[in-house]
């Protein structure tokens, strides 16, 4: 047998590169996925601390041919001159945030997580609390989005050492609000999460349907049947979602330019435009079976602690925009001695900007500034910079044009994103860090983009990219133990209460 026979034969099945890097970053996702379970179980592992069940009675009258809650209405609200006044209901059991309407109780919140438990209450499954929808939707966000991250490295990056990549990853899936969300785990961050699940998988299936040559019109249908479910998860998810079936519909055009070819261009818009059409017909007819309107969700009859009904005009606002912006991206957490050391504050940019007089409904919770929580996505500004360049300093390619244009399509589709579901918080009245959500994951794709554009930038000084990837590594660092230093603070009582073995033992390990 000859040599290179021989060294065929036993050579590690980890020897090559490619087999190195699926390794690695199976094992860093596989250990984040392992962190959600220690995070939703509050250190339990098996025993999870249930939470709102309002999904699955959707689902249950879904099964049942309903599109109202089963739940019936409590008599006494139905007498009151005003029910949606919370001073009339105060003395009246009611269930919070469930939208009342003709008699009936309803779910404002979007469908498309109920229809997912459809399938398990057909199968006899008893009740599913809204816990076990936030940890799929945010084990989900996190795959996709680590696929994303990968296809991007493999594509424009691939320089990239594999140890960086699986940084990157990790801090992705760790950073704030992901674990923030697990811990809270009710209905409110099961729509937000499943929103932003579908979306992240939409934008995944997209980038490798412009990846392949010709563009796959296969992936281009799964990529907008995502977005659909998207907005029947979380309808604030329409803006995003359309900002970027614009920018795909403008790159399929210019495709069919180049290639010639008007039939492939039809095509390939039909696969993107119809299952959001059917799925905006069907999200409207939804509303209006319910509301009598396309454009009402439920959200006007709402039953909650605020008089929504009485400040209508400004529960959205460009007013609210100042403060939320501090509240959102600047307020410092306050420093402890004691363990978890960080912990949220309520938000008070209110106050930094005096001059400004808040409507009376506006409310603010305990929260961090995401510049403190993840200082890394600083790096998502260097992906900015590089839009009119995006291929500097990269090495010869085959396709230097084409993947300059599609790395450069592909940071605005994500600032887009970002931005629309950003600009969507921070003039909304009530501020809580749950909202992030809407708007995270596109800026920490983005800044991974930027930390990678900045290590290429610097292949010619390897002193400087050192530190440079010292600084990045370091700031990974810091955002993942910040973020979840502020979710262990958060939820101290709950893990007293629920694991108070484990969380004497952290007190003790880190005590001075």
């Amino acid at each position: 047998m000859s040599q290179a026979k021989k060294n065929s034969i036993f050579r590690s099945p980890f020897s090559s590169k490619e087999n190195q890097t699926s390794l690695l970053t199976a094992i860093s996702i596989v250990g984040v996925l392992v962190g959600y379970i220690w995070f939703v179980s509050f250190g339990l592992w098996t025993k999870w601390h249930n939470t709102t069940d309002y999904y699955d009675q959707l689902a249950t009258a879904f099964g049942h041919g309903s599109l109202s809650l089963e739940k019936q209405v409590n008599p006494a609200l139905l007498t009151l001159p005003d029910p949606y006044e919370p001073k009339e209901r105060a003395k009246i059991d009611y269930p919070l945030d469930f939208t009342l309407y003709n008699g009936k109780y309803y779910l404002y919140f979007g469908p498309v997580p109920a229809l997912a438990l459809l399938p398990f209450k057909f199968l006899g499954f008893g009740k599913i609390n809204d816990q076990y929808l936030v940890f799929i939707f945010i084990s989900g966000i996190f795959i996709f989005q680590s696929l994303l991250i990968m296809e991007i490295r493999g594509r424009f990056f691939p320089e990239i050492p594999v140890w960086l990549l699986s940084t990157c990853i990790i801090f992705g899936g760790l950073a704030a609000p992901l674990t923030w969300m697990l811990t809270e785990g009710r209905v409110y961050e099961a729509s937000g999460a499943g929103g932003q699940f579908f979306f992240i998988m939409g934008l995944y299936f997209a980038f490798t349907a412009l990846k392949k040559d010709p563009i796959s019109s296969r992936r281009l249908l799964i990529s907008s049947i995502s977005w659909v479910l998207a907005v029947g998860s979380r309808i604030t998810q329409a803006l995003p979602v359309g900002f970027v079936v614009l920018v795909l519909i403008f790159l399929v055009i210019r495709a069919s330019f180049q290639t010639k070819s008007l039939s492939q261009a039809v095509c390939r818009i039909a696969a993107i435009g119809l299952p959001l059409a059917i799925g905006i017909g069907i999200l409207g007819w939804y509303d209006w079976a319910r509301f009598g309107s396309v454009f009402e969700t439920g959200f006007s009859y709402q039953l909650t602690t605020t008089f929504l009904q009485q400040y209508s005009r400004v529960l959205f606002s460009p007013i609210y925009a100042l403060p939320n912006l501090y509240d959102y991206v600047a307020a410092p957490p306050k420093i402890d001695s004691l363990f978890p050391f960080l912990k949220p504050i309520r938000g008070r940019g209110n106050l930094v900007f005096p001059f400004l007089v808040m409507p009376k409904i506006y409310y603010t919770r305990a929260m961090t500034g995401f510049l403190f929580s993840t200082p890394f996505v600083l790096f998502a500004c260097l992906s900015v910079i590089s839009i009119p360049f995006p291929t500097r300093g990269a090495k010869a390619q085959e396709n230097p044009n084409e993947n300059g244009n599609l790395l450069r399509w592909t940071i605005i589709s994500l600032l887009g994103a970002f931005l629309l579901g950003f600009g969507v918080i921070i003039s909304f009245f009530w501020v809580v860090t749950r909202y992030l959500i809407e708007c995270m994951p596109a800026l920490i794709i983005l800044s991974i983009i930027g930390f990678w554009l900045g290590y290429r930038w610097l292949s010619h000084w390897p002193v400087i990219r050192y530190m440079y990837t010292a600084i990045g590594v370091g700031l990974a660092i810091i955002s993942i133990a910040g973020s979840n230093l502020l979710v262990l603070s958060m939820r101290a009582s709950l893990f007293q209460t629920l694991n108070p073995v484990l969380w004497n033992q952290l007190n003790s390990l880190f005590a001075h």
